[in-house]
């Protein structure tokens, strides 16, 4: 299995744990940050595995989008306008951009 597909079993793995969290009350606002959080380790742990030229494009485009080489903060996806719900919904999403949320 390629990186890529790692990581993206890997983010989605944090959909089950959200669920999870939210089934228990956890606020919205409390598994949204998690979740960012989450994402971010799990980022950087697959950024060590990414050959350099393709970090550095992956990097660059994030870099772009949210003015940070790792990406957005829950605070700025909110400042976005983005719900607590639309965040951690994001957040175990691994989409097809080079960042994902």
């Amino acid at each position: 299995m390629d990186v890529r597909m790692q990581y993206e079993a890997a983010v989605i793995e944090l959909q089950q744990t959200t669920a999870s969290m939210l089934a228990a009350e956890t606020s919205e606002e409390d598994v949204a940050r998690w979740a960012v959080d989450q994402r971010n380790r799990i980022k950087l742990q697959f950024r060590e595995l990414t050959p350099t030229e393709a970090l550095a494009t992956i990097e660059a485009w994030t870099l772009a989008q949210y003015g940070d080489s790792l990406g957005p903060t829950a605070d700025q996806l909110r400042a976005r306008g983005k719900s607590w719900r639309e965040i951690l919904v994001a957040a175990s999403r691994p989409g097809r951009t080079p960042d994902g949320v």
